[in-house]
């Protein structure tokens, strides 16, 4: 996997330009178990119990199935909807991640939206990142804003209300901050910000050393949910 900046990735997405579905052949598989190994200028759609799909595809990919593989180079958008998701490879276009635990790794071109339980984001994001999960570990290189909301169950299986006890770590680079919404927001050391980040949580987080206090904006978030952002 070639690593690259965040400024090549900024001038990797101006030169794509706007990203077509490609009017060539899908490839497409349709059963319990699925891995496919492709070299195609078309698009590729699967679905099943378990797929995977490695390679390069000039067009489209959507995956559907509980344990969802990619890893693949991808000309196009990608959406993959499981419970189990990983991706690790190219995405030129738009990705839309759904999935009870997902895993992300490699380089996004595109705008990234991620769906999940629970997520751990790697990788470089040369566009803007909007993440909506119970538990986030952020990492990588993001070169646009990044805007997560936390998301903790109203109530448990006997209709209890239950506190929100979402969690955001943050590990990776924003180059340019966002906003960020959770019950608690960690940042490990290692952590840097190259422009400011708002944060509401319920407790204004520790800053590790080298971290400016002037590049976190905190906002209590009292009792309000992440969602109502």
């Amino acid at each position: 996997m070639v690593r690259t900046s965040v400024s090549a990735l900024l001038g990797s997405v101006l030169l794509a330009g706007c990203v077509q579905a490609s009017d060539g052949p899908t490839t497409t598989f349709d059963g319990l178990a699925g891995r496919r190994t492709v070299d195609t200028n078309g698009n590729v759609a699967m679905n099943g119990a378990a797929v995977t799909l490695e390679g390069r595809v000039g067009g489209w990919v959507e995956m559907n199935g509980a344990s969802v593989d990619v890893r693949a180079d991808i000309g196009g958008d990608l959406e993959a909807n499981g419970a189990s998701v990983e991706v690790d490879g190219q995405v030129a276009g738009a990705s839309e991640i759904n999935a009870g635990s997902a895993q992300l790794d490699g380089v996004y071109l595109g705008p990234v939206e991620v769906n999940a339980g629970n997520a751990r984001l790697q990788g470089r994001y040369a566009s803007e990142l909007t993440a909506n999960a119970g538990a986030l570990n952020l990492e990588g290189d993001h070169a646009a804003p990044v805007r997560f909301a936390g998301q903790g169950r109203d109530r448990n299986f006997l209709g209890r209300e239950r506190q929100d006890q979402s969690r955001l770590v943050i590990e990776g680079h924003l180059a340019v901050g966002g906003d960020v919404c959770a019950h608690e927001v960690i940042f490990e050391r290692g952590a840097t910000l190259g422009g400011v980040l708002r944060v509401r949580a319920d407790a204004a987080p520790d800053l590790p050393a080298g971290l400016s206090p002037d590049m976190v904006e905190f906002e209590p978030r009292n009792g309000e949910r992440c969602d109502s952002l």
